[in-house]
């Protein structure tokens, strides 16, 4: 900012922000939090769709010394509500709708009230700025529970992932990054920061053009979008719409995967016709509990002729292992969980102290004595034998599909709570390279009133966020099970096989 004060910053298809005028605008909203009442260490509710008056009130919150708490536009009210509530947060940014009912909500800013704070002369903060140690946004990630659980992130867990991922990018203040993701999605800080971390441009990705994959594919041509990031089910369709039209996109110079398993398979087509080289292509894994991105691996031609989910290595600062069910290391090129200790690896849930002592357990180091703090990812990996990592899937019943992590568990639960269904089951079936969904296979409790798929839809969509909503639903007339008496999920997805959808 201090270095390309006149530089865009910030732009969304009608308007454009210097860094200058980012910043102004930012510090205005700034004083107008604290002239609320916001005090630095609060939780602001951030409820707004992504485009400049968003990226600016968010600056401004961690300006005054608070940490923001994004809400998804998308997701039922009942969860938005709880999200509120769980924080603690009693200021919300944008339109709240319904989703402050039963809150401690009592400021409420809007977007039209931060968006006419654009045209103000600036209002200066004053004081120090934000803390190294205090939080900066909390994430909300699907829960065990039923209930979501939010991660807070201190700015230097943020800053020691910028930090690191200069050792592997090239980015520098001539990139133009494109903002895809919901900024309740945790790629959304990296999208972000990532831009203005280097000086780049952040470029809005137009509502008009965020669900249709030849309009957005049009604005990484038109507006010579640099780095895109993408899971990779969103980046198939993408390619399809590239190689449909044959189009050049000869400005982007990477493309970054995160958010769930990439499959080379899916990218054999793209490579095809684009190559390796421009752009480049590299598979990301990260978890909101250790600040987005953990390790990167640049995709090469060996990876297209190999099943192998390669993550690569992890960024500098962080110590793994690959460990047993009984926490124990197990030999190189066996399959583990991976644990995870480091500079960006959180404090914790929030407002849940034995599920932090759960997934975040002390691990005394034998040679020093010391006790190291390490995440259990519940990702399963084995150790290929330059080192590097492959992802081999969940350890749970824990998914990452389309960039969300889902419980499946949660979605279970929910479908159980109908009155007409005894039991049911979730997994993600792949409907062709790429396209995986969610398919749910359900018991009645009585066959003569079984209830059908518009039902059950009807059902979850008042309880879940949509990208928890099955897209199939099949019938059984009961649920098979292993000789241990769990179910078997092996044969309720050979059902999938055998037996028609409802």
């Amino acid at each position: 900012m201090r270095s390309f004060p006149e530089r865009d910053a910030l732009s969304d298809g009608t308007q454009r922000f210097s860094y200058r005028r980012l910043d102004d605008w930012s510090d205005t909203i700034g004083s107008l939090l604290r002239a609320q009442g916001v005090r630095p260490g609060d939780r602001v509710a951030l409820r707004m769709s992504p485009g400049a008056e968003a990226v600016a009130a968010m600056i401004g919150i961690l300006k005054a010394g608070a940490a923001y708490v994004p809400l998804d536009l998308r997701h039922p009210s009942s969860r938005k509500n709880f999200i509120i509530a769980d924080s603690g947060a009693t200021t919300i940014v944008g339109d709240p709708g319904e989703d402050i009912a039963d809150t401690a909500i009592t400021t409420v800013i809007t977007t039209a009230e931060i968006a006419e704070l654009a045209g103000r002369p600036p209002e200066r903060l004053s004081g120090p700025g934000p803390d190294p140690q205090a939080t900066a946004y909390v994430i909300y990630t699907s829960g065990t529970t039923g209930a979501p659980k939010g991660v807070p992130v201190r700015h230097h867990h943020a800053a020691a992932l910028f930090t690191a991922a200069r050792t592997v990018f090239e980015f520098d203040e001539r990139d133009r990054w494109l903002l895809f993701h919901s900024i309740a999605f945790d790629f959304s800080v990296w999208e972000i920061w990532g831009a203005f971390t280097t000086g780049a441009e952040l470029v809005v990705l137009p509502h008009w053009a965020a669900r249709t994959p030849d309009k957005y594919l049009g604005v990484i041509a038109d507006q010579g979008i640099t780095v895109l990031n993408q899971t990779p089910t969103a980046f198939v369709t993408l390619a399809e719409a590239a190689l449909r039209s044959g189009r050049d996109m000869p400005a982007l110079r990477y493309v970054i995967f995160g958010g769930e398993k990439l499959a080379p398979a899916a990218l054999r087509p793209w490579a095809k016709r684009y190559g390796l080289a421009g752009p480049r292509l590299v598979n990301g894994y990260g978890i909101t509990e250790t600040t987005v991105f953990t390790t990167f691996h640049e995709v090469g031609e060996d990876d297209l002729v190999s099943d192998e989910s390669v993550i690569g290595a992890a960024l500098p600062g962080f110590e793994l292992r690959v460990v047993d069910e009984s926490g124990q290391d197990v030999p190189d090129g066996e399959t583990g969980e991976l644990w995870l200790a480091g500079p960006q690896v959180t404090d914790g849930y929030l407002n849940r102290p034995e599920l932090t002592a759960e997934k975040f357990p002390l691990v005394t180091d034998p040679d020093t004595g010391e006790s190291v703090r390490y995440y259990r990812s519940g990702d399963l990996v084995n150790r290929l034998p330059d080192g590097t990592l492959a992802y081999t899937g969940r350890a749970d019943l824990q998914v990452k599909l389309r960039g969300y992590r889902i419980e499946l568990s949660d979605i279970e639960a929910v479908v159980r709570r109908h009155e007409d269904v005894l039991d049911a089951v979730v997994q993600v079936r792949q409907f062709k390279a790429g396209d995986d969904r969610l398919v749910c296979a359900f018991v009645a409790r009585d066959e003569d009133r079984h209830p059908t798929a518009a039902d059950l839809r009807a059902h979850v969509k008042e309880l879940l966020p949509a990208y928890m909503h099955p897209a199939r639903y099949l019938r059984l007339p009961e649920l098979p099970s292993t000789v241990n008496g769990k179910v078997d999920r092996a044969a309720v997805a050979r059902s999938w096989n055998e037996t028609a959808a409802t």
